[in-house]
């Protein structure tokens, strides 16, 4: 496949905003180079993915295509997910979509996919994602406006974006009109992946705080990433200024086992152990609190007791609550991926490449 992390595998030379190279400076200057607010900037950027194939071999997080539109992704009966674009302001070298092929939808392309909306009765919202979609606010302006008048059933689109604390420089009048003009017809809701608190800086604070000016909800999905935010310390900091900011924390993510990223990942015991005990020290209380997920072949599981039924070199056999005969109900293309299988009680069981330490 292609993609950005091939190149930065290969060059081993980041692609970075220079608003990314100015934070990591800001960081050494008023922390040091020793410091965790700058590993917490150069460790996502600079350090690069191993060129040597170690046990994460994913090339997507998973595949949930089908006889679909192109651009569409299907895994769940009221939402589905719209791949807008590829580009991103910076790339992160732990992306999970950095070995798709370059790509931006044509307009026939978003018409056909604002038809598919229109024509099915179970969707109730639409996951806007890429790349980053607000790097294009004429493009997003463009699928937000067919879909407000043309896709009637739709009452929710989110948006996942890492603009504001890549490029907040980049947000003007135009990429707020989006919603404002949709304010009384459609719920946004923007997923924001903020890793570490030092990304929080003034500039990227005003653009949270214009977002939910504009009627806009802030939802966190972050990732748990090594040497950048896996200790207890910098995980409550960080969670305790987002809720501050009314962003609530929604997943940590376990680093998703994508090629050349082991360097990159805990084990997920260890994102249990300090889920845990961030949830449940009482130094952060009520909607500060993120669940621990993990992004499998079949979609995102929250783990429970019970949800790991083995672990064996490295490979995790986790148990979902996910069918596959309600999956291809309302995806009839899709097809079930070689690291799962149907159990006994109908459900899908999912093998989970882990991560180490």
């Amino acid at each position: 496949m292609a993609g950005l992390l091939n190149v930065l595998t290969a060059t081993q030379k980041p692609r970075v905003h220079p608003y990314i190279r100015q934070l990591l400076a800001k960081a050494e200057a008023l922390h040091g180079a020793d410091s965790g607010a700058y590993r917490g900037i150069h460790n996502q950027y600079f350090r690069m993915p191993a060129q040597v194939p170690g046990a994460a071999l994913s090339e997507r997080h998973y595949d949930a295509l089908g006889d679909l539109p192109v651009g569409l992704e299907r895994l769940y009966r009221r939402v589905v997910v719209i791949d807008l674009l590829s580009a991103c302001s910076s790339e992160c070298v732990f992306c999970i979509r950095g070995l798709y092929d370059p790509h931006t939808r044509s307009g026939s392309e978003l018409s056909d996919i604002v038809e598919y909306l229109a024509g099915d009765p179970h969707l109730r919202e639409v996951l806007i994602t890429g790349g980053d979609p607000l790097i294009s606010p004429r493009k997003l302006g463009e699928l937000v406006d067919a879909i407000a008048v043309s896709a009637p059933g739709i009452q929710v689109i989110r948006i996942g974006t890492r603009l504001p604390v890549q490029q907040p420089a980049a947000f003007g009048e135009n990429t707020y009109d989006i919603f404002r003009r949709h304010a009384d017809r459609l719920s946004f809701d923007i997923a924001v992946q903020i890793n570490h608190p030092f990304e929080l800086q003034p500039e990227a604070i005003d653009v949270l705080r214009d977002l939910g000016r504009c009627g806009v909800r802030l939802y966190s999905q972050n990732v748990l990433l090594k040497d950048v935010n896996d200790d207890l310390d910098t995980l409550i900091e960080l969670y305790d200024q987002l809720r501050t900011l009314r962003v609530i924390p929604h997943y940590l993510f376990h680093a998703v086992p994508m090629v050349g990223t082991d360097d990159f990942r805990t084990s997920v015991a260890r994102g249990l152990d300090l889920t845990r005990r961030l949830t449940a020290n009482g130094r952060i209380s009520g909607l500060g609190k993120p669940m621990f997920a993990l992004m499998t072949a079949v979609g995102k599981v929250v783990l429970y007791e019970g949800s790991i039924l083995d672990d064996r070199d490295g490979l995790l056999t986790v148990r979902t609550e996910y069918r596959l005969d309600e999956r291809q109900r309302w995806n009839p293309g899709y097809r079930l991926p070689e690291s799962a299988t149907v159990n006994a009680e109908g459900t899908l069981d999912v093998r989970y490449v882990d991560g180490v330490g």
